[in-house]
């Protein structure tokens, strides 16, 4: 497990780190709360809500490139969002202490079954987790398929909220983590926000009419829990949530909504504990299933654009150097044969780390110079052969025609032998004819 050093120029130098983490589980609310924080004048969320560094880039690209992100907050209060920060490791999360031990944590929670219900149809809408194989349209998707996807690691271990806060309240005090639930919105979401905003230490007096509260940002796929898919969820989940309700109760004074009565109630005998439930503590398993989205075909993430003519990008569980020649976003709708040939031939390049990649890029680029280079010096010697040879020719075509002008200027044998010749003859015609005066 990667852990910095104090004397890391990275955990000296890069002081922007951010003050807050929206760790809330996929599926409950992370979104809308970051598009709510960015309308507040004090506070400030990247473009990429979902930096994911400390849950997977932290393998590929190092902490400087992490803390530019929150470069232009200026003087506001910064934080990130990302979901699989929810299901980090125990010994992950101290690592975030380490580097940043003041910040503050906001963790939202959603009634289980309708987390998990949503989750398994973004599941399937983007083929992830055991839909990452399936061409059945929705409608066509059985019981059988949906029942697989609710029993999954990766969809249990990001909706485990008890297992999730059993981990970060190990290391994190209680009064750094906020707690609130995906219901408040619907229900109350002025309330919600404003609260976050006083936990967070900026002004929750803010006026909110610009604030999009009533906006349902990236609405996940329609569909409704058929009471057979629901049942199976409530048996799946409902000791988990009970043991959830209590520890909430104890630790933090709080008690779920009532949305949540329906999985909490007692009618629907219990199916046996999900292993994934019992490996809560289990770091190395928690990081392969956090591995798993690595993989997704949605995992796609801008690093570093416009480096020596290359988009440096995180494709797929791979660091890729693509030219931007192939055009912006050119490798999600590429198929895997295909970014294999741009590989194989040198179009792309990948590399374990962003240093080592921009060290590829680097060499590349200089290997092409100086071929580009060694191309326009053969040239230019041809050229140059090509002119002494013109040369030559100029100068050989020159002296004849200077020695051309010479013999035109030059009285020749024959014309003074003709001149002699006529002179001769006149001096003859003058004896023979003399002139009668």
């Amino acid at each position: 497990m990667w852990l910095p050093h104090p004397d890391d120029p990275h955990y000296r130098l890069h002081a922007r780190l951010p003050q807050f983490l929206v760790i809330s589980p996929p599926k409950t609310g992370s979104t809308w709360l970051a598009d709510n924080l960015r309308h507040h004048p004090q506070l400030f969320v990247p473009r990429i809500k979902e930096v994911k560094y400390f849950s997977s880039l932290f393998k590929w690209v190092d902490l400087g490139w992490y803390a530019t992100h929150f470069v232009p907050a200026g003087d506001r209060v910064a934080g990130e969002a990302s979901p699989s920060y929810a299901a980090l490791p125990a010994g992950q999360i101290r690592m975030i202490r380490r580097l940043m031990p003041d910040v503050k944590l906001v963790f939202l929670m959603r009634d289980p079954v309708s987390r998990a219900w949503s989750h398994a149809k973004h599941s399937h809408h983007f083929r992830e987790a055991n839909f990452a194989d399936c061409a059945a349209e929705y409608g066509t998707v059985t019981d059988a398929e949906w029942r697989a996807n609710f029993a999954h690691d990766w969809p249990l271990t990001n909706g485990d909220y008890l297992g999730q806060l059993r981990r970060w309240t190990s290391v994190f005090p209680p009064g750094q983590i906020y707690i609130g639930f995906y219901e408040s919105i619907a229900t109350r979401p002025d309330a919600l926000l404003r609260e976050v905003f006083s936990f967070l230490g900026v002004d929750p007096d803010v006026d909110l009419a610009g604030f999009p509260l009533a906006e349902r940002i990236l609405p996940g796929p329609s569909g409704i829990l058929s009471p057979q898919l629901g049942e199976s969820l409530r048996r799946l989940l409902q000791v988990r949530t009970t043991e959830l309700a209590g520890f909430l109760h104890d630790r933090f004074g709080l008690k779920p909504p009532p949305e949540w009565e329906a999985t909490l109630g007692a009618d629907p005998p219990p199916d046996p504990f999900p292993p994934a439930f019992r490996r809560e503590a289990d770091d190395g398993y928690l990081f392969g299933v956090l591995a798993q989205e690595e993989k997704f075909h949605s995992a796609y993430r801008q690093i570093h654009l416009g480096y020596r003519g290359y988009d440096i990008v995180f494709y797929r569980g791979l660091l890729v150097a693509v030219p931007q020649s192939l055009g912006p976003g050119h490798l999600p709708d590429t198929g895997g044969a295909t970014l294999h040939q741009l590989l194989a031939d040198r179009t792309c390049l990948v590399a374990p780390t962003l240093i080592e990649l921009k060290e590829q890029v680097t060499n590349l680029v200089l290997e092409r110079g100086e071929s580009r280079l060694r191309a326009a010096e053969a040239d230019l010697r041809a050229a140059q052969t090509e002119l002494r040879a013109a040369r030559e020719q100029t100068a050989r075509v020159v002296a004849d025609l200077s020695a051309a002008v010479d013999e035109l200027q030059r009285p020749s044998r024959t014309r003074v032998f003709v001149r002699s010749l006529g002179r001769a003859g006149r001096r003859l015609m003058s004896r023979l004819c003399p002139v009668s005066h």
